[in-house]
């Protein structure tokens, strides 16, 4: 008894200690959670998910194991990445439609839609078949999940079709390309009858040595026709006699792109080449293809869309030997369109004859639209040599050519404006500075020292006359160009503001890109807030130095809207597009970007003092513009380099003065004063300009 009322009480206590007391109830333990039971139609509803998100991985991991052991996941993965590269799949989008499972069988039946570049939209309805392997379902994948002309093996081929590339044209339909058929000249060995004298025939023929063509069909067997080069029609015409002898064959020809005037607007214009690795990786979704020509730059590059037009293709599944055994789809090519830009080839040829072999460039706006009518860069290029494929030596020299021959230094290139910028200081004081166009300043020395002794700074004048030029109004300052007068102003504009000028600079257009539609620069603004700002910063942005830049094109246009009474476009070059199709045309309509933040009275003042630089005797380019039949009104600017060698000479204006038409600016790198260089270019350029009957 006394046992068992022990054995009661140690049982009590036991649960007195776990906190359960009689009339408690304890939380039962809970029993293993059971493993769901996964039914065969998700697994292929999470299989053809993985299909339509691109995750081949994840696809993979759905196999039934016994697919898994013959066919490795690397094997999985670029089977689909290949399939979907080659016919340019950007989408997938499956649908069950039924199941049906017995056992450790099931089918389920889908149908998928793929989009493609080429090849349109492709519908299919298809079967997957799944079975319970090691407890789960897995797919029995085979290439027939893809497409189903592929369960019996073979691979997926597309045949790019594309529409002929369309032409680039000037404002009055001028060609600035064309289509070219050349003659290939084909070598075969073993029909030569004399090889020695085949080889100096090619060798005077295409300019080479009579090795370097030998080599080029030596490592190939006698019988294989061997390419050596391409003839135009005259050149085939010229050299008929001497090609005509056995061994040469010229039956077969090929087209290309030309560039009838040769190396005038290259950079605007710009080149087709050979598609590159990095460009084809991009663009073979849409049905681009090694060896294919694309534009590299200019307006070969931006008018690409329409150039080239859309491609279709053809996409077959062929067996090993390359027979066809299905065609999937066959979209013709969408026709391409032609670009009708806004130059006009005689301004062109007129602005780079007065550019000359000055290291530089020039560009002629229409004030009123934006339109670029002309824009010239130089050293420049044959588009029509880069077109054509070039030795590794050439293009290496093309590239290390210290004249960068290739940068479009209208539009990419970007220097400190110089004195140029004084219209934007000038439009500074008058509306925030508290200053008029009347305010008298005083440069009796040549130099300023606002800064102190120590740092003293000199106007234009002072190495040649040793003294400054008195005292004038801040017009007459604008006019001269008086850096000691400008000092004072950007002085005392940065204490009212230190974000003032830079302000102004951006709401003149300078800082940012215009909206062109080739490739530009944004030049810079300098930024009082992005780190120190020290008392010599506004000094050198009030004269257009420092670390100000701006570009020949983000000039013109500050000039145009000076012209026009204050409308910033943003700069345009093409005009419209035209289907070859049907004659539907896309316009490309004048974009305002933006108005300058001066009044009319600030404006008018503006351009009295232009006019007065050509035509007052105290201007900085009285004389460049003196006898000058037609009157223009600019601003000369001398820009400081950090390099040896001179200044880069601008100079920046716009004609008739009275009754303004044209926007022109031109640099002259390195080129000395902007008066002596710059301003004779302008003055030849503008007179030549009205000269057409413009």
């Amino acid at each position: 008894m006394k046992q068992l009322m022990f054995l009661v009480v140690t049982v009590f206590l036991l649960l007195a200690g776990c906190g359960i007391l009689p009339g408690d109830s304890a939380t039962p333990t809970p029993a293993a959670t059971p493993t769901p039971i996964t039914f065969a139609e998700d697994t292929a509803r999470a299989f053809l998910k993985a299909w339509s998100e691109g995750d081949y991985n994840a696809m993979y991991q759905m196999l039934a194991p016994s697919r898994q052991e013959t066919t490795s996941v690397d094997q999985f993965v670029s089977r689909y990445k290949g399939i979907a590269t080659e016919a340019t799949i950007t989408s997938v989008k499956p649908t069950v439609t039924s199941v049906h499972e017995e056992g450790n069988e099931a089918e389920v039946k889908f149908s998928v839609t793929l989009e493609t570049v080429a090849a349109g939209t492709l519908k299919q309805d298809n079967a997957m078949l799944l079975r319970r392997e090691n407890n789960r379902w897995g797919v029995l994948w085979n290439p027939g999940l893809i497409f189903t002309q592929l369960s019996s093996g073979g691979t997926v081929h597309l045949t790019p079709l594309a529409s002929a590339r369309a032409d680039i044209f000037d404002r009055k339909g001028r060609p600035l390309t064309q289509p070219q058929e050349l003659t290939i000249v084909e070598v075969v060995p073993v029909e030569m009858k004399n090889e020695n004298a085949v080889l100096s025939t090619l060798a005077r023929v295409f300019g080479m040595q009579a090795a370097a063509i030998k080599a080029m069909y030596s490592k190939y067997p006698g019988d294989w026709r061997t390419p050596i080069g391409t003839l135009t029609a005259d050149q085939v015409k010229a050299n008929l006699d001497a090609l005509n002898q056995p061994g040469i064959h010229i039956d077969n020809t090929k087209d290309t792109r030309t560039y009838p005037n040769g190396t005038l607007a290259a950079h605007a214009i710009g080149y087709v080449g050979q598609i590159s690795a990095e460009q084809l990786a991009q663009l073979q979704m849409q049905g681009y293809r090694e060896g294919d020509l694309i534009g590299q730059s200019g307006l070969e590059l931006w008018g690409e869309p329409y150039l080239a037009g859309q491609r279709g293709g053809r996409l077959d599944i062929l067996t090993s030997s390359g027979a066809i055994t299905a065609t999937l789809a066959n979209i013709p090519a969408k026709q391409s369109q032609s670009v009708h830009t806004t130059l006009d080839i005689d301004v062109q040829q007129l602005v780079e004859k007065a550019l000359g072999d000055h290291i530089g460039a020039a560009i002629v706006m229409d004030i009123s639209n934006g339109n670029i009518l002309a824009m010239a860069s130089h050293p420049t290029f044959d588009p029509n040599r880069l077109s054509q494929r070039m030795s590794a030596a050439d293009w290496r020299a093309i590239l290390n050519n210290p004249g960068d021959p290739l940068i479009n230094r209208a539009a990419q290139s970007a220097f400190p404006p110089g004195s140029v910028f004084k219209i934007v200081s000038y439009s500074a004081a008058l509306e925030k500075g508290g200053l008029s166009s009347n305010t008298l300043f005083s440069d009796p020395t040549g130099y300023w020292d606002g800064l102190g002794q120590s740092n003293r700074k000199y106007n234009w004048t002072w190495p040649i006359t040793g003294k400054g030029l008195g005292t004038m109004t801040l017009s007459s300052a604008l006019t001269q160009s008086d850096d000691v007068v400008f000092y004072q102003v950007g002085q005392k504009l940065d204490k009212i503001d230190r974000n003032l000028m830079p302000n102004f600079a951006r709401a003149f257009g300078l800082g940012a890109n215009t909206g062109f539609e080739l490739a530009e620069s944004a030049g810079n603004v300098p930024d009082p807030n992005a780190g120190l700002w020290r008392p010599g910063d506004p000094i050198n942005l009030v004269i257009g130095q420092g670390d100000l830049l701006a570009s020949p094109l983000q000039i013109v246009d500050m000039l145009a809207a000076v012209a026009n009474g204050g409308t910033l476009y943003e700069p345009h070059i093409v005009a419209r597009i035209s289907s070859i199709a049907d004659g539907s045309e896309k316009v490309f309509p004048p974009k305002v970007r933006g108005k300058l933040p001066v009044s009319a009275a600030t404006l008018a003042s503006i351009r009295q003092a232009l006019l007065r630089v050509t035509t007052d005797s105290k201007g900085t380019a009285y004389s460049a513009f003196r006898g000058s039949k037609i009157t223009v009104a600019g601003k000369t600017g001398t820009a400081e380099v950090f390099k040896t060698g001179e200044p880069h000479s601008w100079f920046a204006g716009y004609a008739p003065a009275d009754n303004p038409k044209i926007a022109v600016v031109v640099i002259a790198e390195h080129g000395g004063e902007g008066s002596t260089t710059a301003a004779p270019i302008l003055r030849e350029i503008v007179e030549k300009y009205f000269a057409l009957g413009k």
